[in-house]
């Protein structure tokens, strides 16, 4: 699954983003796997495939501990502890993958405005809660039915 969220993120990256008015605007459909884990594996090891796609990317890519290793690192991490939460209680996968989309969009815009000392940085939110909105939806979408064939076909272990 390392590998797997490994290859989505590359792969979207190499695109032009059609979200020229946001930038940095992805879908992060490497946050799938991440969703996915979460729910056939458990948070632990979702958490642990977060981390080394972040780590192994931004190596590759020749980003480590550059800011958008950060971004990566803290917006994955804090997403996943929220959508581990959530995927304990009665929130549907398409709504935790909305939540996570929006805190890990919202947690690198704070780490952003953390490193630019300008709280005009913050004036970007609510773009971002949208896009959120808009990411985690389609991610909830596909990983609603990605989870529910592991679990029903493949007995929910990968």
């Amino acid at each position: 699954m390392i590998s797997l969220a490994c290859v989505l993120y590359y792969f979207e990256s190499i695109f032009i983003s059609p979200f020229l008015f946001l930038p940095g605007g992805k879908i992060g459909i490497a946050n799938l796997v991440s969703l996915v884990a979460i729910y056939t594996l458990g948070i632990k090891e979702a958490l642990i495939i977060t981390v080394l796609r972040v780590i192994i990317v931004n190596i590759i890519m020749g980003r480590f501990l550059d800011i958008s290793f950060y971004l990566g690192f803290f917006g994955g991490l804090v997403s996943n502890l929220f959508m581990g939460f959530f995927s304990k209680t009665s929130v549907s996968v398409i709504n935790n993958s909305i939540i996570g989309a929006i805190i890990h969009n919202m947690t690198q815009l704070f780490i952003v405005a953390f490193f630019v000392f300008h709280k005009g940085i913050l004036y970007y939110a609510p773009f971002l809660i949208i896009f959120g909105f808009l990411a985690g939806l389609f991610n909830g979408i596909v990983g609603g039915y990605l989870i529910k064939y592991i679990k029903n076909y493949l007995g929910g272990d990968l």
